[in-house]
């Protein structure tokens, strides 16, 4: 994704692979404009998270920016790497209990 700047289907590494898997040479992306505008989504991600980069959010978030706004609801913490989404010291305040709340709501 961040290569090419498009959330693909899973790339199997070669052409031939992915032919076979998908009828052509490159994965196709997923469409997430497809995703029902109404559909709750809780979106969590940390600036210092080295496995989901701020950049790649941003254009999961430009394809979503359609969604019903009370529908989508965007945690962001500038601070949080990726362990603190489990492990961090304030992550049941932080996170979870938000979480909870969205759950009950939706």
């Amino acid at each position: 994704m961040i290569r090419t700047g498009n959330i693909a289907k899973y790339d199997y590494g070669n052409l031939i692979e992915n032919e076979l898997h998908y009828g052509q040479a490159f994965p196709p992306p997923y469409d997430l404009t497809a995703i029902p505008k109404e559909f709750p989504i809780f979106l969590g991600y940390g600036g210092s998270d080295e496995l989901s980069e701020v950049k790649g959010v941003q254009l999961l978030l430009n394809d979503l920016k359609t969604h019903v706004a009370n529908k989508l609801v965007v945690f962001f913490r500038k601070e949080y790497a990726h362990a603190d989404f489990f492990m961090g010291t304030n992550v049941k305040q932080d996170l979870y209990d938000p979480i909870m709340s969205f759950f009950q709501v939706n």
